[in-house]
């Protein structure tokens, strides 16, 4: 009977002990949750707001590791669209220029062989996204468009946009004003960063768009406008290119731009060594050396 007795108040303990802990378990969900503290009292504070409600996040997919894909492949494969004086043909069709100095000077730090891949400015930011090349090296502008698309580097160069103009058609034009009439075209890409300016800086003047892959100074070439706005850190060069048919009338740029090599997103390794590589390169002069070379020199037309 004692044993009996000593099981019984035992056991009854134990149902005790468990009941009240359920009771706690239960008290403490139905309580509301406690704000963090902060530390300090504000008398001002807003009042504690309910739990935050967002859409379901979105996550990225596998990354590709690009340096150690190029490094593998033995190659690096570099979009390239022309622009002067970033990616040019010499006399014998070869390419020349800051752009593909950059590339080859890349290439070369990489141990890797180097292979161009041709495109067009209006294809060049969609066939990077096809990976039909690694990185572009050509001169492209850092947009805020655009940067929702690629991720860009660290500045290779800085260009200004100056107006280019047909020598004949704009004889006697020297300022802003005299290209600001309605009789007056001005060529500019279609959506880009020069149409804008136009509209800026010359409201009344005829917006000539260069659709597709026209090239933007062929209305000034051919007589069907009187100048175009062409980003260009050797805007003189741009001028020997035809030096019977183009002029410089405005002595300073309308605005100014930087340009930048161009990743595909989710790629921080590769993004970091491209800032790396052209931090060790604009220290030691490097860069600075190729952009006066190439705003100056104009043996390769020769």
């Amino acid at each position: 009977m004692i044993i009996k007795r000593v099981c019984n108040l035992i056991f009854a303990a134990l149902c005790a002990a468990i009941l009240s802990s359920l009771t706690v378990s239960a008290a403490e969900e139905s309580a509301p949750a406690m704000p963090p503290d902060s530390g300090f009292f504000d008398p001002e504070a807003i009042p504690a707001r309910p739990p935050m409600v967002d859409i379901e996040p979105v996550y990225r997919g596998p990354s590709v590791d690009t340096l150690a894909t190029i490094r593998k492949r033995g190659t690096l494969l570099v979009g390239v669209a022309l622009s002067d004086p970033m990616v040019m043909h010499d006399a014998n069709g070869e390419l020349i220029g800051y752009s593909v100095d950059l590339a080859r000077q890349l290439a070369d730090d990489l141990g890797v062989d180097l292979e161009f891949v041709p495109t067009s400015w209006s294809q060049i930011i969609p066939d990077l996204l096809d990976r039909r090349f690694d990185v572009i090296v050509a001169g492209l502008w850092a947009t805020p468009g655009r940067a929702l698309l690629v991720n860009y580097s660290e500045a290779t160069a800085t260009e200004g946009v100056h107006l280019v103009a047909n020598s004949k058609l704009a004889a006697g034009m020297t300022t802003e004003q005299d290209f600001n009439r309605p009789d007056v075209r001005i060529a500019a890409y279609a959506g880009s960063v020069q149409e804008r300016l136009v509209k800026t800086h010359f409201p009344q003047a005829t917006l000539v768009r260069v659709e597709g892959d026209d090239l933007q100074m062929t209305p000034v070439l051919e007589g069907r406008a009187h100048a175009a706005l062409v980003p260009t850190f050797a805007p003189q060069l741009v001028v020997r290119l035809a030096p019977d048919t183009l002029t410089l009338p405005l002595a300073q740029p309308l605005s100014a731009t930087f340009t930048a090599m161009g990743v595909r997103k989710g790629d921080p390794d590769f993004l970091n060594y491209l800032n790396t590589w052209l931090a060790f390169h604009k220290a030691e002069g490097w860069l600075a050396e190729r952009i006066h070379h190439w705003s100056t020199t104009t043996s390769w037309l020769e």
